[in-house]
């Protein structure tokens, strides 16, 4: 079982889930990335600029003595700067507002998951913000195919992680919830189409 744990934690790290958010919102909605340099854009900044961060304690000598800490700390602060990237592009490209949406609705993601974890006692999951909310986005460009689909993938992580002990149930739903909640936040301002 801790084998099946592992491989579905593989399966769904971040930079995996954007991708195949991005690839079949581009191949399948004409809506939302419409241009292929949207999709090179928004891959890069969400998906590669994250995962920096493992070469990047492997190179700079400051950051070897962290180990695994270290790198977490480095994907989140690398994730942080990625998303304020992809976000700025947006607005500068002028992206149509389904993609300038999903842009924000990651920065604003990632920003309440570090409110929450350095500002509150409590820790929220930024592996599940991450599984969650591209989900939620696919479920409503998707229906209910998506959501299926979606509510498979989310319980098999679920699962993983708290049987791995990456973390507590209320991490997860806390994590969840961060997703969520700035989905809804940013509806309003985009006002994307579904």
């Amino acid at each position: 079982m801790k084998k099946l744990a592992k491989i579905i934690r593989g399966i769904t790290v971040p930079p995996a889930i954007v991708t195949v958010l991005f690839v079949l919102l581009y191949f399948l909605r004409d809506d939302v990335i419409p241009q292929p340099l949207d999709l090179a854009f928004s891959l890069f900044f969400l998906a590669v600029v994250p995962v920096l961060a493992y070469p990047l304690q492997a190179i700079v000598p400051a950051f070897r003595p962290g180990g695994q800490k270290m790198k977490r700390k480095l994907a989140f602060i690398l994730s942080i700067m990625g998303y304020i990237a992809a976000f700025t592009v947006s607005l500068v490209r002028g992206a149509v507002p389904n993609l300038a949406y999903i842009d924000a609705v990651y920065l604003c993601s990632v920003l309440v998951l570090t409110a929450l974890n350095v500002f509150t006692p409590w820790h929220a999951s930024g592996h599940a913000c991450s599984i969650v909310g591209p989900i939620a986005l696919l479920a409503c460009f998707f229906g209910w195919g998506a959501i299926l689909a979606g509510a498979a993938v989310i319980a098999l992580s679920f699962w993983s992680s708290v049987y791995l002990k990456r973390h507590t149930v209320r991490e997860y739903l806390l994590g969840a919830v961060s997703s969520l909640l700035s989905a809804l936040m940013m509806y309003p301002l985009f006002m994307p189409t579904f």
